[in-house]
């Protein structure tokens, strides 16, 4: 199914099936503060077709009447390199969005991949972080450009800017931690997954010596349901703020 201005979401935020207000009360009502937006360029390369390609401006639309409790992710097409760095451009600037979000799985192109280096670029010197999906993806394509260590050499060559491994790198969990551990410049985040299903590995790092290197994130499989699970993990108390607050208004600079 392609997801590319379709009727179904006029009026509301894209994916997320209720208008702005409607998402704004479920927040409240759950105690969620602020929510990232993210509608990356998705695209198959095995079926030679965009899946998700809405408009800078329908997802600015979206979330502008809430710019403290909405906060746009800015997309990335590596096939269009110059296209998508003047839009990455024009969302941090005239929209205020926060940071990239990018999907490189499904255009079989690797995070140190060069068609990337034009985004990290624009990244650093806008200083927004660069959000990327790691591991597995749901549609049936190899897994290898998503393994976590090919995150390692683009670590090195922009030290300044901040990386964030997204949907914990599974199946290279471990991989993702030694990324966000090695490098100071390198986060991961847990969303994708509900987190009674997160890896071990993760876990433990995430209460232990990657308490301030971990992100909470839902990536629309539900606001309530993941805050519920996560609340019920065996962590401390600290960790739970870190996670789901402190490291995120510290990363996005927020505070």
């Amino acid at each position: 199914m392609r997801l590319m201005r379709d009727t179904m979401f006029k009026g509301k935020i894209p994916f997320m099936m209720a208008t702005p207000e409607e998402y704004i009360a479920e927040m409240d009502k759950l105690g969620y503060d602020k929510i990232f937006v993210a509608m990356p360029r998705m695209y198959s390369y095995h079926r030679k077709e965009l899946l998700i390609n809405f408009d800078l401006e329908e997802i600015h639309e979206s979330i502008k009447d809430y710019p403290d409790r909405l906060m746009g992710m800015a997309p990335y097409n590596p096939y269009d390199i110059m296209g998508s760095v003047r839009t990455i451009e024009r969302a941090v600037k005239e929209f205020g969005f926060k940071g990239v979000y990018a999907h490189t799985l499904g255009y079989n192109v690797r995070p140190d991949d060069k068609q990337m280096y034009p985004c990290y670029t624009k990244c650093a010197e806008l200083g927004v972080p660069f959000s990327i999906q790691l591991g597995h993806s749901l549609e049936v394509l190899p897994s290898d450009p998503g393994r976590p260590i090919y995150l390692d050499q683009v670590a090195l060559d922009f030290p300044e800017l901040t990386l964030i491994g997204s949907h914990t790198g599974w199946p290279w969990c471990e991989e993702l931690i030694a990324m966000a551990w090695k490098h100071p410049n390198v986060y991961l985040d847990v969303s994708a997954h509900l987190p009674k299903y997160l890896d071990p590995a993760i876990i433990n790092f995430m209460n232990t010596r990657g308490r301030k290197k971990c992100l909470f994130g839902t990536n629309g499989i539900g606001l309530a349901r993941c805050k519920e699970q996560f609340m019920e993990l065996a962590v401390k108390d600290e960790t739970k703020k870190a996670v789901l607050r402190d490291n995120a208004l510290r990363v996005f600079k927020l505070e």
